[in-house]
């Protein structure tokens, strides 16, 4: 199923004041609903599908409108009604907004809707050290809203009852409507449900458990539980046909309701059986975490612990760092998130322990692990070593968005190649792209003597399994990247190698059938994934960063030029066109037009655009569609622009 056509009627784009008054464009409109025609649903409902849809109920020559306004402008629109906040498909109800409609939407979601600038305003600083991994897909502008709905609100209109349910899960605050019409029960259900039983992303769905004491950067599919809960209230209100806001008219209710249950709770089964937190939060936790999903008393397996032990007396452990100690003394750390790493380091050289630091590896970007780097390497005066893959989020931590993530530059780094080694003292490293609990993430074996190695991976397993309990962390699904990667260097190592995490004060190892276990249960949910989402491969639902502007934050002066580019991954098994269709705030001027860009199965690229930044100082947004067969996402990815 393709959820998103690539018919988009031009009232639900972007037009100017004389484009809006020109009987020309209502000419055009008219033309454009005779081309790709409307579906009747029944003898008062009409349907348009689009990359948002449109659906009007009529009655007695009055229109109320969901989702958006198609393009027929001869009868006046009386009332649009909205499910839930995302910028991505609000754009139709700005337009309906422009032309005099009144909006309804969820009140659960009022300061997104109604004060999106304080969300901005503390996002500048925000974004860093984030912890609690919801959607920065909010509005731009304020939209204006008549009524505030809430779950039992009943919506009168010309002898129609619309009943509003609360129906969390792809957004904390998400309402659906539903409406009894020529004896057919019809739900609007927003993005809870696309298809025969699928969801948009997964990512989405991250969120803390208050009720497991787990914050969102923890909370894998956090609103899971709420999104089963929101389908079964459908499913009791037994419509005949429900209409998302994106993808076509479902027309089997139960059955594809029921589908994706059973798909999501196999699929948090699953994430349960390889979950690291077992180690860090232990089973009660991670039991009720899964019998929010699950149901209560559900089979839910956790992975035992694997082997595991004290470390080597030549690895010193301190907060989330390690330092390395050669027999004469001489340190070579490990990350630094924290002064007090500092300050232990310095006591071991105050006690005669260490004589001096003559180098750091950075596994990843997290804030404790590589927020201190900086001045540890100005302390001890020595260099910084990274990966190429993430040499450069750690050294332009503002051209990105991303979990936890540092806010402090890290400069000169002496970037390595995966598979680059270096001698240090009695140890051989072995520099290792390792893209485990994140994409940008790196690892380090070291091999002292004839002992036995010890690979430090960062935080990209436990002894009870897999640390991807963040999807934003970006952990593709594909043989060549992310846990398959690390699966297959793990089996390269063989056995006997102990593997290090620095937030567990232990070495461990996997036997071969844990590794088995771990690899096939993975395996199975990439299975899992497939079917969840519509699109041709798992990690668009799972890559939030698929499509994202480069730099990501920018600061400059009034009136300069910027340089911008869109860094598409084409996850698809066959090559596609993008289109980059950039939406500017006022007084920013495009000085250059992204040109689609295709690009082969699997394959990256990036599409430039140059723009004049405002005369105005604050924070501006630019904003971008992307667009591809089958794939039309508006307002998708934002791009901030800082003036001072």
């Amino acid at each position: 199923m393709n959820p998103f056509k690539a018919m988009q009627p031009l009232s639900m784009g972007r037009t100017t004041p004389t484009m809006r008054s020109s009987a020309l464009l209502w000419a055009f409109l008219l033309a454009t609903l005779n081309l790709f025609g409307a579906e009747r649903l029944t003898e008062h409902l009409t349907y348009w599908n689009g990359p948002v849809n449109s659906v009007l109920l009529e009655q007695a020559g009055a229109r109320i409108a969901i989702y958006g306004i198609p393009p027929d402008p001869g009868t006046p629109v009386e009332q649009l009604l909205v499910t839930h906040h995302r910028r991505d498909i609000l754009g139709p109800a700005r337009k309906a907004a422009e032309h005099g409609v009144s909006i309804a939407a969820p009140g659960a979601e009022r300061p997104l809707i109604d004060k999106p600038g304080e969300y901005w305003d503390q996002f500048i600083t925000g974004r860093f050290h984030d912890y609690d991994q919801q959607t920065t897909r909010v509005l731009t502008a304020a939209l204006p809203v008549s009524r505030w709905v809430t779950g039992g609100d009943m919506l009168p209109w010309r002898g129609y009852e619309f009943q509003v349910l609360d129906t969390p899960g792809y957004t904390r605050g998400s309402v659906s409507y539903v409406v009894r019409v020529d004896d057919r029960t019809i739900a609007f259900t927003g993005d809870l449900i696309v298809g025969d039983g699928k969801i948009l992303d997964l990512y989405s769905f991250q969120d803390a458990i208050p009720e497991a004491g787990i914050r969102g950067y923890h909370g894998y599919g956090g609103r899971l539980a709420a999104l089963v809960a929101s389908l079964e209230k459908i499913r009791d209100a037994k419509p005949d046909l429900i209409v998302p806001s994106r993808g076509d008219v479902i027309r089997d209710p139960g059955a594809a309701i029921e589908r994706l249950i059973q798909r999501v709770r196999a699929l948090y089964k699953n994430y349960l059986s390889t979950n690291a937190l077992h180690w860090y939060f232990k089973e009660d936790r991670m039991r009720s975490s899964g019998e929010r999903v699950l149901g209560k008393g559900a089979d839910i397996e956790l992975m035992p612990y694997a082997q595991h032990r004290e470390a080597p007396d030549w690895v010193f452990e301190h907060a989330t760092s390690r330092l390395l100690i050669s027999d004469d003394g001489t340190g070579f750390l490990l990350d630094c998130g924290y002064q007090r790493v500092i300050d232990a380091v310095k006591k071991l050289m105050t006690m005669g322990v260490v004589e001096k630091v003559e180098g750091i590896f950075v596994t990843h970007f997290h804030d404790d692990h590589a927020d201190m780097v900086e001045a540890a390497a100005r302390e001890f005066n020595c260099p910084v070593y990274a990966l190429e893959e993430y040499a450069d989020v750690l050294e332009n931590p503002a051209a990105y968005h991303l979990p936890a993530m540092t806010s402090n530059p890290i400069s000169n780094i002496r970037v390595k190649k995966n598979g680059d080694k270096m001698r240090w003292h009695e140890f051989e490293f072995t520099f290792n792209f390792y893209p485990g609990q994140a994409y940008y993430h790196g690892a380090l074996l070291a091999q002292r003597n004839q002992e036995r190695p010890v690979f430090f991976i960062g935080d990209s397993f436990a002894p009870s399994g897999i640390d991807d309990y963040c999807v934003l962390n970006r952990n593709l699904v594909r043989e060549d990247s992310g846990y398959f990667l690390c699966f297959e260097k793990l089996r390269q190592l063989g056995s006997e190698i102990w593997l290090v995490n620095e937030h567990i004060p232990y070495v461990f190892a996997f036997s071969n059938d844990e590794l088995n276990h771990l690899e096939t249960r993975y395996r199975q949910r990439v299975e899992i994934l497939r079917e969840l989402f519509p699109w041709d491969n798992p990690n668009y639902g799972i890559d939030e960063q698929w499509a994202v502007f480069y730099p990501y934050g920018n600061e400059t002066a009034p009136g300069r030029e910027l340089d911008l580019e869109v860094r598409i991954a084409n996850h698809s098994p066959r090559a596609r066109t993008f289109n980059v269709t950039p939406h500017l705030p006022n007084g920013t001027e495009l000085l250059h037009r992204p040109a689609p860009i295709t690009l082969g199965a699997g394959a990256s690229g990036r599409v430039r655009l140059r723009v004049k930044t405002p005369a105005t100082p604050g924070t501006h947004l630019i904003t971008a569609d992307v667009a591809s067969d089958g794939m039309e996402f508006r307002d998708w990815i934002e791009a901030l622009v800082i003036v001072k």
